[in-house]
């Protein structure tokens, strides 16, 4: 029996640790700033040492102005005990130029017992935008609208006043002099 259980030992100890991603809002729109929510569950009976974060927005990635952008490496250095819980919240923008499209965020949580851990599933951030000459065309409804307002209006006045007629009263012709 101690033997059996020296052999299981091991494996209650392989349990691994589980990572959970998610953004704080369903889409986005170009230049707004959003936030990562990271969750780190150290599902085993020995504490794990989390080195960094790792975030990979593949979409976004280019090297302007002398440094690449759409990457971002967080140092961490910190022990999560066994069943203990790391949480971090990682701000982004979305680009305001041509990359501004919807984006998987690759993320990898380095640690020094376990090497690479990645979440169960990557986080996707969609990005919404308006339609070339959405104002415009907003404009033109809008007048339209007015315009079908006003000439229900002159109908409606034009209906009323035709409606109101004087009476007419019939009297007796007078009989010219003869």
């Amino acid at each position: 029996m101690t033997f059996s259980m020296l052999l299981l030992a091991p494996l209650a100890n392989a349990q691994p640790p589980t990572v959970t991603v998610w953004t704080d809002k369903s889409e986005y729109a170009p230049g707004e700033t959003g936030t990562l929510h990271v969750v780190f569950y150290n599902g085993r009976t020995s504490a794990v040492t989390i080195e960094e974060i790792e975030i990979i927005l593949t979409e976004w990635r280019a090297y302007i102005n002398d440094e690449w952008q759409g990457n971002q490496t967080i140092e961490v250095n910190q022990a999560v005990v066994s069943k203990g819980v790391y949480r971090k919240e990682i701000t982004f923008t979305v680009p305001t130029d041509g990359r501004a499209r919807s984006t998987s965020g690759d993320i990898t949580i380095k640690t020094t017992e376990l090497g690479n851990v990645y979440p169960l599933w990557n986080p996707y951030i969609y990005v919404t935008y308006t339609p070339k000459y959405m104002e415009q065309i907003i404009t033109l409804f809008t007048i339209l609208v007015v315009l079908s307002i006003v000439c229900t209006i002159i109908i409606a006045a034009t209906i009323f006043l035709s409606a109101r007629r004087p009476k007419v009263r019939w009297r007796p012709e007078e009989k010219a002099a003869e």
